[in-house]
């Protein structure tokens, strides 16, 4: 495929990528869904964390077509990283893949695990597309435009509708992992004024500040760019911000790191002050 144009939307080659992207989260959702119908191997990586096939054969599928399709664009993916096979360096352009985000939430059978697919370009995320299969919802962003979508039983993509962070409310509804309980995230929340708090798998919380559904989302753990590179793409697409704790945006790259992230919290309008 040809260069694409993410600064501009509206443009054939921007739309192109994106739909890519999508039908590839979607396949990837089906291999994941495929390996939840027969049962799911867990083994434990070298960090301690939980990896089971389907982790591995959605990683795989994507790898192959973003090789296949955009081979001069270098990928940073979870597993691959694992393995050591990722480019210790990357220029102006990469992608950040999480083939399976919320391996947790996956092997406790519940439903808040995502496919994650993202663009960098110049360290920020400049189009992604989250999928979750077990919902049956995609949400996409690139610059200034964001969606999301159901996803059919024959995995057909409908009912598009265009997604803008909604203005803060008097209570703001703030998100929490449901997986982890981490008390220095808990500790910026108190210090905030009147608020309402949520727990969220993966990096749907990303997609329910894009939709308007709820406002902040602090994360004061170290987190690995994958995890919500996608997100984070959706976000700032539709009208949101991931600001690091000193108020700057997250940046994304690859020399020299990782493949960490700063903490930072996700905002639906700009933080006050």
């Amino acid at each position: 495929m040809g260069a694409f144009d993410v600064d501009d939307p509206s443009s054939g080659s921007a739309r192109a990528l994106v739909r890519a992207l999508e039908k590839i989260a979607v396949a990837a959702g089906k291999e994941i869904m495929a390996v939840r119908a027969a049962g799911a191997t867990v083994t434990v990586k070298s960090d301690h964390t939980p990896v089971t096939q389907a982790d591995q054969r959605a990683e795989s599928l994507i790898l192959d077509h973003l090789t296949g399709s955009y081979p001069d664009i270098p990928v940073i993916a979870e597993e691959l990283a694992e393995s050591g096979k990722c480019p210790s360096h990357a220029k102006d352009m990469f992608f950040l893949v999480d083939a399976l985000d919320g391996t947790g939430d996956f092997i406790a059978g519940r439903n808040e695990f995502t496919v994650n697919i993202a663009l960098i370009r110049g360290h920020a995320p400049a189009a992604g597309v989250v999928y979750a299969p077990a919902l049956g919802k995609i949400w996409s962003g690139v610059t200034g435009h964001a969606e999301v979508a159901g996803v059919s039983g024959e995995d057909e993509i409908c009912d598009r509708r265009r997604l803008h962070t909604r203005q803060r409310p008097e209570v703001p509804l703030a998100l929490l992992s449901v997986s982890h309980r981490e008390p220095e995230t808990e500790a910026w929340l108190e210090r905030l004024p009147l608020h309402r708090t949520a727990k969220v798998g993966s990096s749907l919380k990303f997609c329910l500040l894009a939709e308007g559904s709820a406002d902040i989302y602090p994360r004061l753990v170290c987190l690995k760019q994958w995890d919500i590179a996608a997100g984070d793409a959706v976000l700032r697409a539709a009208g949101g911000m991931t600001l690091t704790l000193d108020g700057q945006p997250l940046r994304y790259g690859v020399e020299g790191a990782n493949f960490g992230c700063e903490r930072f919290v996700g905002w639906g309008q700009a933080p006050d002050g």
